[in-house]
C-alpha cells in the first residue's frame, strides 16, 4: 500500500485470545528487564522471533527501542521508561473482548483497544500470533500503530475471514 495509513473500523465475530500481565523494570538509559512475556506456542515461535527482530528502531519521538535483557524473542521495550511495551504470542481472552467489539484497523492491522489505569493495551485477536503492545494512557497510538504495522502485517497472518 502506498500514500497515507488508513483508519478502519470492522466489527469482529468468533472467539479469540489475549495476553497476561508482563512486568517491566529498567533504571534509566540502559538495558531493559521484561518478565511475564508470553511463550509463543511452539508454532508460532519462529514468527514472533522475527516480527521481534523486524521492529523498527524508533516508534516516534521518545520511542527509541531499547535492548531487553536477558534477551527475549516474544518481546520488545521502547522509550525512556520504558513507555511502550511489544509482546508476541499471547494467549487468552481480553476480559473486556466480545465478539462484537469493533477494532481499530490501522494500515491492515486491527487493534483492539483496552485502557488498564494509566496503560492502554492495544492486541491483534484477528492476527495469529497475536501482538499485544502497551502505552502510557496519554501516549499518541496512532503513529506508533502505523510503525508497527509492516512488521506485524509481515510476521503474522489473519485469522480466518477477519480482516481485509
Amino acid at each position: 500500500m502506498t500514500g497515507r495509513p488508513r483508519l478502519r473500523l470492522f466489527r469482529l465475530a468468533g472467539p479469540l485470545v489475549v495476553a497476561g500481565a508482563v512486568s517491566v523494570s529498567c533504571g534509566g538509559p540502559g538495558p531493559v528487564s521484561i518478565t511475564g512475556a508470553p511463550t509463543p506456542a511452539v508454532g508460532d515461535q519462529a514468527a514472533c522471533a522475527a516480527l521481534i527482530a523486524a521492529l523498527p528502531d524508533s516508534l516516534g519521538a521518545g520511542l527509541d527501542r531499547r535492548e531487553v535483557k536477558p534477551p527475549v524473542d516474544s518481546a520488545a521495550a521502547y522509550g525512556a521508561k520504558p513507555d511502550a511495551v511489544l509482546t508476541c504470542g499471547a494467549t487468552g481472552v481480553a476480559a473486556s473482548y466480545r465478539p462484537t467489539t469493533v477494532l481499530s484497523a490501522i494500515d491492515e492491522v486491527g487493534w483492539f483497544t483496552e485502557a488498564l489505569g494509566d496503560r492502554i493495551r492495544y492486541s491483534t485477536p484477528t492476527r495469529t500470533p497475536q501482538v499485544v503492545l502497551t502505552l502510557p494512557a496519554g501516549q499518541q497510538a496512532f503513529e506508533v500503530l502505523v510503525a508497527l504495522a509492516p512488521a506485524v502485517r509481515e510476521h503474522t497472518e489473519p485469522t480466518a475471514g477477519t480482516e481485509g
